[in-house]
């Protein structure tokens, strides 16, 4: 058992160590953009490394050997990045493309594919170095860019899919992917209210807030699921 352990946590601090530097990373990209007082695609930054329990539990529904889960489960580590506007999701992906640390090498688009449940998001999953004290080690990243109103539908759904065993009953089902649809009409409203917006020429513009006190405050974001 403590073999076990030494070796989990072995294995998952290189994914701890890029989920915490990439918050840092995407934190002071939007401080930035908001000291230049230019548009500011990026809302919130949050990260998490997948538990012991949920690799397995992934492996054994997917049919991934032991041997095969870095290589093969993309998510162990992940990027959760909050946008106001479905556009700003897009400007958050051509960024993310440009960054030199990183190397996306699969797109999973749906937003503009859902899934059949109405789930819509930006995956994108990312190879990366990560550099420790024994030297740089690989690993995949996954980057999930949203909307807050896709990213509320999808907490609702993350949370009845653990409550009833990913067996979500059939007319709760129906009710989501009802909702999926309202949601998408949101974001399609506020793109549209967006392009007005952007449109108006104004002479002054209040600079958005923004507070740090304490990089604590960007570690706090990192949660184990």
């Amino acid at each position: 058992m403590v073999n076990e352990n030494r070796f989990w946590n072995s294995f998952l601090l290189p994914y701890e160590l890029a989920v915490s530097g990439f918050i840092i990373k995407l934190e002071s990209l939007r401080k930035e953009f908001l000291f230049k007082k230019v548009s500011n695609p990026i809302e919130s930054i949050s990260g998490r490394v997948k538990t012991v329990s949920s690799i397995l539990e992934k492996a054994e529904r997917l049919g991934i050997d032991f041997q095969n889960i870095a290589a093969e489960i993309y998510d162990i580590a992940g990027i959760r990045i909050i946008c106001k506007y479905r556009q700003d999701v897009y400007k958050v992906f051509e960024l993310l493309k440009a960054r030199k640390d990183i190397n996306i090498f699969l797109i999973k688009d749906y937003i503009k594919e859902p899934k059949p449940s109405g789930y819509r998001s930006l995956h994108l999953i990312a190879k990366y170095e990560v550099e420790t004290v024994d030297g740089r080690v690989p690993i995949n990243i996954e980057f999930q860019v949203r909307t807050y109103a896709m990213h509320l539908w999808a907490s609702i759904e993350h949370s009845l899919k653990y409550k009833y065993y990913r067996k979500i009953p059939d007319e709760i089902r129906e009710r989501l992917l009802a909702a999926s649809i309202v949601t998408a009409q949101l974001d399609e409203e506020m793109a549209r209210i967006k392009k007005s917006i952007d449109e108006i020429v104004v002479e002054k513009v209040r600079p958005e807030e923004y507070e740090l006190d304490n990089i604590g405050l960007l570690l706090d974001n990192i949660n184990k699921r």
